[in-house]
């Protein structure tokens, strides 16, 4: 195994190792304009509700909650389902990706990605209330933890840094999950062809 994987913890090497992945994930969402306008925002919405509805076993499981005892409440799911009944949005008819397998390294490679996605949400939330969007109406899934988006982070990374897991399988996991996230993004994209999406400007929500 490379001294890369050795001499540093396991949350700089995911960030080192995944950064040109996760760089090109935020540009396509930046590029797309999708937090232009609420038709945007409701793919955006659509596509996290496709990526967590699939990591919902991961937030549940018993072993990884000995990691993580504050798992279960990191779930963002119920409050993106909170948000779509805001806008009017219903589940999608989207397949299931492949289930992902509850080894604890792949796991946590997945949890990578979702959990440092809140960071970026901080900006993104911004975003959203330009839109008319709020914390308490079809934005609550991009609040902050009750300890505050810095706090949880460090908690997060702190508890995986302190695991037995296999470098190189969550490095692997976390790739494939920013890859998962595009993909949902594509999908809802070619779902939104046959709706009433046009990427207008300047709309806000009516609260």
């Amino acid at each position: 195994m490379s001294a890369f994987f050795t001499d540093n913890t396991l949350s700089l090497a995911l960030r080192e190792k995944t950064k040109s992945i996760h760089d090109r994930t935020d540009h396509k969402i930046m590029s797309m304009g999708i937090f232009s306008s609420l038709d945007g925002y409701r793919i955006f919405l659509l596509s996290q509700y496709v990526f967590l509805r699939d990591m919902t076993n991961i937030y549940e499981n018993e072993i990884l909650r000995n990691l993580l005892p504050d798992l279960k409440a990191r779930n963002r799911f119920p409050w993106v389902e909170a948000d779509m009944r805001d806008l009017g949005l219903t589940a999608p008819m989207a397949h299931r990706g492949n289930v992902i397998p509850l080894n604890p390294s792949v796991a946590v490679g997945w949890l990578y990605v979702a959990e440092g996605s809140k960071l970026g949400a901080n900006i993104l939330s911004k975003m959203a209330m330009a839109l008319g969007l709020t914390e308490s109406f079809g934005a609550r899934h991009l609040a902050p933890a009750p300890e505050g988006r810095g706090l949880s982070w460090k908690m997060f990374k702190a508890a995986i840094d302190n695991a037995e897991l296999d470098r190189a399988m969550c490095v692997a996991a976390a790739e494939e999950a920013f890859a998962r996230f595009s993909s949902c993004i594509d999908q809802m994209v070619a779902l939104s062809s046959g709706r009433d999406f046009s990427f207008r400007r300047n709309e806000r929500a009516s609260l």
